[in-house]
């Protein structure tokens, strides 16, 4: 497997930007199924940096896109370049990206690469950034449709908060069933199989 060029990680130390780039790669996914004949991946895990640019990412995140092709930046895949892999494309995931671009800049208002970021959205999307939606990814569901398994959805954890120091995310794809579906499925009081615990 190859990487992407590893970009300093905003303030954080070197240390800290290799810990958790360490930590990603050796991330071991399972595939088991969370209903009969549907699988469960995970954890796919990835590291960015500030400006979204993918440092590190395990085996599974990379066969989650078509011919493994990782992109170098996942904040442009999520807004423009993934939309063939993203259904309900601007609900689920362009209007829940945008936002969190528009607070990182509040949070680094001097940081190069997240102005060009910027311009490049502005640019693509033909609108500011202050667009309806939400924040996220900590905690959310969406629809994704994974290069190996077909349509379903992701439970996406952030490990650490969006900054200086960039995020690791760790995340869950459920094989055939909509984030709806995750939803109720995740929240359901009746006891759940082993193979569920963690992923929420």
């Amino acid at each position: 497997m190859t990487y992407p060029e590893e970009h300093p990680i905003g303030t954080t130390n070197a240390d800290a930007r290799d810990t958790w780039a360490t930590l990603v790669r050796n991330t071991v996914a399972r595939v088991s199924e969370h209903a009969p004949g549907l699988k469960l991946v995970g954890p796919i895990a990835y590291a960015v940096d500030a400006a979204w640019r993918v440092i590190a990412y395990n085996d599974a995140f990379e066969e989650t896109f078509f011919r493994r092709r990782v992109p170098e930046n996942i904040f442009k895949w999520m807004v423009w370049e993934g939309r063939a892999q993203l259904p309900d494309h601007t609900k689920y995931w362009l209007r829940r990206a945008v936002p969190q671009l528009d607070i990182q800049l509040q949070e680094c208002p001097d940081h190069p690469a997240l102005a060009e970021l910027a311009r490049w959205t502005e640019e693509t999307l033909g609108t500011p950034l202050h667009s309806a939606g939400r924040a996220g990814p900590d905690g959310d569901i969406r629809p994704l449709i994974h290069a190996r398994y077909g349509a379903g959805s992701l439970w996406i954890g952030a490990a650490t908060p969006m900054g200086r120091s960039g995020r690791a995310v760790f995340m869950h794809f459920y094989e055939g069933v909509s984030p709806t579906e995750l939803r109720s499925l995740l929240r359901s009081p009746e006891p759940r199989d082993s193979k569920w615990q963690g992923a929420a």
